[in-house]
């Protein structure tokens, strides 16, 4: 619904436009953090989203994959310079490159997910999810299921949108045994699946 809704800001504001313009198709492309776009996370399920979106929507959609944190700026200006029509930034890291940007290109319409902003740029749609809510339920059942009153929160990075899901997990664990132990350790990842076993 965000898409369809945003997409209507990339079309003018009057009903002046030509047939043609009105069934022109719109270009949407994702960028994604340095889990991937295969990380079995937000990542993977945007662009399944948006995959989605291009079948039920008249848009073209594409992604950049960035494998490291310097990839950001990069897949930014390539995706302006092939005038794609809206881009969408994945993961809270992605934030301060996507506001640089609305201000350097006043006329490109952004999204950010999992992060917003003190002033939101006009050209930029923020995405923020109820992260501690589901986190919750499973800190429930994990209170209830624990048989030595001991469990464990592994998070990606020690950044605020990993730390609601680690909230409501503390919470949903709490409610459900309030003399359980919590452990928490981070990764410093979100792609070092051996370093998140290790520590599991």
């Amino acid at each position: 619904t965000l898409l369809s809704t945003f997409m209507v800001g990339c079309s003018k504001k009057e009903d002046t436009t030509s047939k043609d313009d009105k069934e022109k198709q719109y270009s949407v492309s994702m960028i994604s953090d340095v889990a991937g776009i295969n990380d079995h996370s937000f990542n993977q399920s945007a662009w399944e989203g948006l995959q989605r979106a291009e079948k039920d929507l008249n848009v073209k959609v594409k992604y950049l994959e960035s494998k490291q944190d310097a990839d950001y700026t990069t897949n930014v200006e390539t995706l302006v310079d092939e005038g794609t029509d809206l881009i969408i930034g994945v993961g809270a890291k992605l934030a301060p490159i996507i506001e640089q940007a609305a201000k350097d290109y006043p006329d490109q319409k952004f999204i950010i997910v999992d992060a917003t902003y003190e002033d939101i740029p006009k050209n930029v749609e923020t995405i923020i999810f109820n992260a501690e809510q589901s986190a919750f339920l499973v800190g429930l059942i994990a209170g209830k299921m624990t048989k030595t009153n001991n469990v464990g929160f592994i998070g990606g990075m020690d950044i605020s949108p990993i730390n609601a899901y680690k909230y409501g997990y503390m919470a949903g664990v709490k409610t459900a045994n309030n003399n359980c132990t919590l452990q928490t350790q981070y990764a410093n990842s979100f792609s070092d699946q051996a370093k998140g076993k290790a520590i599991a």
